[in-house]
């Protein structure tokens, strides 16, 4: 099972979309699929489900209250409108967490082997800060992907992420980065295309070669509770994203139980 937690302390970056459509696009192709919510701001949950509608959280997991234990992650899960898919949600009550003791960050860790192998992959939505429940994300994960977008000043702070992943593995040592990805790509800019070859020159083996631009289908899907791929299944960040799970499943030598949309289509060309 891979436990990929994406990660950035910067807000607006597209981690919680990157997250999301990622898990779906492995839900598509028939890998079993669980996405954790860990953002309070609960983004990553709006994109399956209406928040108004969600009765259960990860809250009830990894945070213990009036004496009572935590709930075990496998009541908490929700189907999704994608058979493959199933996501632990998130309420505004995980922001509690970052009260827990410091001992606590071992929970969500604890929580994701009660899964054992149900889940071919596990993405974890993490918050926009360096708190308590990104460490514990990264304590649970295998590996950890982040977006960057490709704006000014967006690499301020990595190094300080990437410092916060070294920390982790005094508590996970088998912790790697699978990658950063280059996010809300805008080619009207010439300071897109700067952000992305610094972000090359600073992760040169590890930044990822598909680029996600920004679009307007993919900032309506949310309001309508799907993912991209069921929103717009023909619409460009359909197809990068599908590009991106190719290169995620090549990096972790996964092999894929169905072929990728993305092969199809071009094969259809």
């Amino acid at each position: 099972m891979k436990v990929i937690a994406v990660a950035n302390q910067k807000g607006g970056v597209g981690k919680s979309t990157t997250a999301a459509v990622l898990a779906a696009e492995m839900g598509i192709r028939e890998f079993e699929t669980l996405l954790i919510d860990a953002d309070p701001q609960a983004n990553a949950t709006e994109i399956f489900l209406d928040p108004g509608a969600v009765q259960t959280s990860l809250a009830d997991v990894i945070i213990g209250g009036d004496g009572r234990p935590a709930s075990s992650i496998m009541d908490k899960r929700v189907t999704t409108e994608i058979e493959h898919l199933d996501i632990v949600p998130a309420t505004l009550a995980l922001a509690n967490f970052d009260r827990e003791p410091a001992l606590s960050v071992t929970k969500l860790r604890s929580a994701i082997r009660e899964l054992g192998d149900n889940y071919d992959f596990v993405f974890i939505d993490t918050p926009p800060n360096l708190g308590l429940l990104l460490t514990a994300a990264l304590t649970a994960a295998t590996h950890v992907l982040i977006p960057v977008q490709a704006a000014p000043f967006a690499l301020t702070g990595l190094n300080d992420l990437l410092q916060v992943i070294e920390n982790a593995k005094e508590l996970n040592e088998s912790l790697v980065v699978l990658g950063a990805v280059c996010t809300l790509y805008d080619t009207r800019t010439s300071v897109s295309g700067a952000s992305f070859r610094a972000l090359m020159q600073m992760l040169p083996e590890k930044t990822f070669e598909t680029i996600i631009h920004r679009q307007t289908k993919m900032e309506e899907a949310p309001s309508m509770h799907q993912p991209i791929q069921l929103y717009a299944p023909t619409s460009r960040g359909a197809e990068q994203y599908a590009a991106l799970a190719d290169e995620v499943i090549a990096r972790l030598k996964v092999g894929s139980k169905q072929q990728s949309r993305l092969t199809v289509m071009k094969g259809n060309k």
